[in-house]
């Protein structure tokens, strides 16, 4: 098949000519010089395609500061270093620009990423936004400069889990005729009203900016866009009446709304939320301001913003309070809002919500499961049905997996790459990898498959923990154990590793890629396997060995 050249296009298309646009190439041919640099380049390249990222043009995969790259200079350095990249070297990216090429062996990764942040402490405000100004990428949600990202869909297996196992534990597992609300249709928050009518319940998305909504819409991840909360309301009551799943996306601030809805008596069955509220400069926008408003203060008063969002998301914070005293189940979804809120002044609220991975999530991983990517480099959405079919084909006695899968299929479509992300625990992602190399040797499948996960905590959490135990006074610190994760997977083979970390965070993500080789098959088996034995001896130390399971045996 013919390969579109990488690099930067001017096209026509929703983001308007002479604009850069991005796609990655489909097929079976090569324009590098092997399948792990051309995977590498495929999926840096999918990570900007239009579909995928919230602001392709300026390198933004996701969040507000979330970059692939640094700049597009950095862009187009790092496509021709790995088109020239061979099958024994190494490139080097360092904070989001290509640092060098270097000699090493066939069996070496063939990119290497680091983004670090060299700091006492989790990065002041101030700093973050020096960060951003010089062009280096961030933390903050899904680590789009491990060339992994695959768009919303990242976050939806896992907010599915969430709202099912509240489901289960408080609704007789059974969320029809039941309302979820959020604040923030984001990146990670626009894969909540999809989540939510896949488990069986309505939704409400609160956003200030309605092309985010509307973005979501054109996705299939939300059903409507409305202005006003009588609106949204109306839509929603006859929703929740007859059970059905329907989502709706409001245009509106956090800040009023929830306020609005406890003193009009609305009670949300569930509420969380999802805006910025780790980042009140660059993310996070107070009450009174549109998106085109908020962006234009930032520029010229940043004081003022900030001053205008702690207002703001005390506000909002103490909606939800009143909320939850009225008997909404109420959880912070990785955004640090409850720290946030008690750095702006509401008295307590770093401990008044719990964490949804803590409380909902830990009977997964505790038990080995981690979401795992699966790409199809083909480009082809009958690869991906081809792998569906292999797994439930594999696993039927997996009946959480097969309904996933089944689910995935039914609810959304591809963007960008074809991928599916499911929660697999060390037999079942291994059994699969083999079975998809298998699969491209063969010829099943069109052209390999990229296979990505992340270190486990750090996988599951857009903003650190350790912020939180900041704003209550503890001393936090590194977490050791992606560090340790992104050489091991290095030298177990993988084909290319991103380390991603701070004084108060850190965060590995390992990435291969199933070409059809027996080298393949022995790297995959290798990385994987080393992954799965790093938590069990992570969870078996004195910090972690309360939540070991029994599975790990």
């Amino acid at each position: 098949m013919a390969q579109l050249e990488p690099g930067i296009g001017n096209e026509n298309g929703p983001l308007g000519k002479s604009r850069h646009v991005v796609r990655s190439p489909r097929g079976a041919g090569l324009i590098c010089r092997g399948w792990g640099q051309e995977a590498a380049l495929r999926m840096m390249m999918n990570s900007l395609d239009p579909e995928v990222a919230e602001q392709p043009r300026d390198l933004i995969a996701c969040g507000a500061t979330g970059k692939v790259l640094r700049n597009w200079e950095s862009y187009q350095a790092t496509v021709e270093a790995l088109k020239a990249l061979r099958n024994d070297e190494t490139l080097l990216i360092e904070a989001g620009g290509p640092a060098g090429v270097f000699e090493t062996q066939e069996s070496a990764a063939r990119v290497i990423i680091t983004n670090t942040i060299s700091e006492g402490r989790w990065p002041t405000p101030e700093k973050l936004d020096q960060l951003e100004q010089q062009g280096i990428p961030t933390p903050g949600g899904p680590d789009p400069g491990s060339w992994t990202y695959v768009g919303t869909q990242q976050t939806l297996p896992v907010a599915f889990e969430v709202f099912c196992v509240i489901g289960r534990n408080h609704f007789g597992n059974d969320l029809a005729g039941k309302l979820i609300v959020s604040g923030g249709m984001g990146a990670a928050g626009g894969a909540l009203p999809l989540a939510a009518g896949m488990a069986g319940a309505a939704f409400l998305g609160i956003d200030v900016d309605g092309e985010r909504i509307r973005r979501r819409i054109r996705a299939g991840y939300c059903d409507y866009c409305v202005n006003t909360l009588d609106e949204a309301l109306r839509i929603l009551k006859n929703a929740v009446r007859q059970k059905h799943a329907i989502s709706v996306g409001l245009v509106g601030n956090c800040a009023e709304v929830i306020p609005e809805l406890a003193s009009r008596g609305v009670l949300p069955d569930i509420l969380t939320d999802q805006t910025a509220a780790h980042d009140l400069l660059n993310g996070y926008i107070p009450s009174g301001l549109g998106a085109e408003d908020a962006h234009a203060l930032r520029r010229e008063d940043p004081e003022d913003y900030r001053s205008r969002s702690r207002d703001s998301l005390s506000r909002h914070f103490e909606g939800m309070l009143t909320l939850q005293k009225l008997g909404s189940i109420v959880f912070e979804f990785g955004n640090n809002l409850c720290a946030a809120a008690e750095r702006c002044g509401v008295t307590g609220a770093v401990s008044a919500f719990p964490e949804a991975v803590e409380t909902y999530l830990q009977h997964l991983l505790s038990a080995g499961l981690v979401p795992v990517r699966w790409v199809a480099l083909s480009g082809e959405p009958g690869d991906m049905r081809r792998f569906e079919d292999m797994a439930l084909e594999l696993f039927p006695d997996e009946p959480s997996l097969s309904r996933w899968i089944r689910l995935a299929g039914k609810h959304f479509r591809f963007q960008g790459l074809p991928a599916r992300v499911c929660w697999m625990d060390e037999e079942t992602r291994i059994q699969m990898a083999e079975r998809l190399n298998r699969s491209v040797a063969d010829g099943l499948v069109k052209a390999p498959f990229v296979v990505a996960f992340e270190h486990v905590e750090s996988n599951l959490q857009p903003a650190p923990w350790p912020q939180r135990d900041e704003a209550e006074g503890k001393r936090d610190s590194a977490g050791d154990w992606p560090i340790m994760e992104a050489p091991l997977g290095a030298a177990s083979g993988t084909s290319w590793a991103s380390l991603k970390c701070g004084s108060s965070y850190s965060q590995a993500t390992m990435a291969l890629v199933a070409d059809g080789t027996p080298y393949a098959a022995n790297s995959l088996q290798r990385v994987l396997r080393s992954n799965y034995a790093l938590d069990f001896i992570r969870l078996a130390t004195p910090r972690y060995k309360d939540g070991f399971s029994s599975s790990w045996q």
